[in-house]
């Protein structure tokens, strides 16, 4: 029944969506304020979209098209969508706690629908701020996946630095000897890889249905295990502390052979950093980056830095002194010290994830009788 009810307001917001990318795929024009000019008032008239959907489809076209220049493509494709998701600013729904009901903006004007919201969500109506929203339809069933924020007060270092190794045999190694391995993941990934591989060939109309399916399992598979490895790591530290990440930009530009290569290429690293850093800002612990150069084949004990110091990928033998460690584990290490000097924190001032109350189930409707 809720999805019948919004269903009218969702394909208007897709259309409107894709009128507004085709007309700047059309005139090479993603501009989000030239867009307004020339499509705003056919949108209102021709759709049928309040003012704030309206400026909300016009944003999402605008970023679908920026990403195609930033890409590369060169407006080669036009961004469209079957059935797109609804983006609700702080103006285009309320949610109403106390009652466990939300009332959201559509083209029939507000409507107020009851929340399912488990209790490991609600923590965050306790002291965040709700800010935006995406309202979206899945198995007919209606979600409100919510984006929150929180001021935070910028914490000074205790001195205690905590280096942080990535990698793809161990997914993450921190210098207090806390290992995550990356076994699952690359097993998962190669099935993942064998399977796409198969279907490629196949190269029938059912094959790409299930590469489009295949696609999403594996990112949302991918992004789960690091949700679970940030958790871990932030939970083993104390506010005041301070993570020490490398900074591995531009490491997917390297002349690798191709086994190598397909490894680097599905290694969601970037993500990873993501999940620590918002994480260890909602704990008050800081974040400072270091150059990557030489962790691997510095000896955390002597500082003598050679090639033939790496033995294997998993073992760290030092030339000069002899010292033997789990090459990850020597390489958090270096990236610890590193840090010491020269140290500059990270300022985040505001979290803004949207990790917290995602998919909050809408289950009933009632007409919202004026204003919130």
């Amino acid at each position: 029944a809720e999805a019948t009810m919004l269903l009218p307001t969702f394909i208007n917001y897709t259309n409107a969506f894709n009128y507004i990318s085709a007309i700047g795929f059309a005139k090479k024009i993603y501009n989000a304020i030239e867009l307004h000019k020339i499509t705003y008032q056919d949108v209102r008239s021709n759709f049928n979209l309040p003012s704030q959907l309206t400026c909300s489809a016009r944003n999402k076209s605008s970023e679908a098209l920026k990403g195609i220049v930033k890409r590369e493509r060169k407006f080669t494709i036009c961004p469209k969508s079957k059935l797109s998701s609804i983006r609700l600013d702080r103006n285009s729904f309320t949610i109403f706690l106390d009652k466990k009901q939300v009332s959201i903006l559509t083209c029939s004007g507000r409507l107020k629908f009851n929340l399912i919201l488990s209790n490991y969500h609600s923590k965050y109506f306790q002291d965040w701020k709700y800010s935006s929203a995406d309202l979206v339809i899945k198995n007919k069933r209606v979600f409100l996946n919510v984006v929150f924020e929180k001021d935070i007060v910028d914490t000074t270092s205790n001195g205690t630095f905590v280096g942080l190794d990535r990698g793809i045999s161990n997914l993450a190694v921190t210098s207090n000897n806390k290992f995550y391995s990356g076994k699952l993941t690359k097993h998962i990934s190669q099935k993942y890889r064998n399977l796409r591989r198969r279907l490629q060939k196949a190269n029938t109309k059912s094959a790409k249905r299930h590469l489009k399916r295949l696609s999403g399992k594996e990112k949302r598979f991918k992004a789960d295990i690091n949700h679970q490895i940030s958790k871990k790591i932030i939970d083993n530290l104390n506010p005041g502390d301070t993570l020490v990440l490398e900074n591995l930009t531009g490491i997917r530009n390297k002349r690798l052979r191709k086994t190598i290569r397909i490894l680097v290429n599905n290694w969601s690293f970037y993500q990873l950093e993501q999940f620590l850093t918002y994480k260890a800002n909602a704990k008050g612990v800081c974040i400072a980056h270091v150059v990557a150069k030489y962790t691997s084949q510095t000896c955390s004990k002597c500082g003598f830095c050679a090639k033939n110091n790496r033995k294997t990928q998993a073992c760290f033998a030092c030339q000069a002194c002899g010292f033997k460690l789990n090459a990850d584990l020597n390489a958090s290490r270096n990236i610890s010290m590193k840090a010491s000097v020269g140290y500059k924190p990270t300022d985040e001032a505001v979290i803004n994830q949207p990790i917290v109350a995602t998919e909050m189930l809408v289950t009933s409707h009632r007409p919202c009788a004026g204003g919130n």
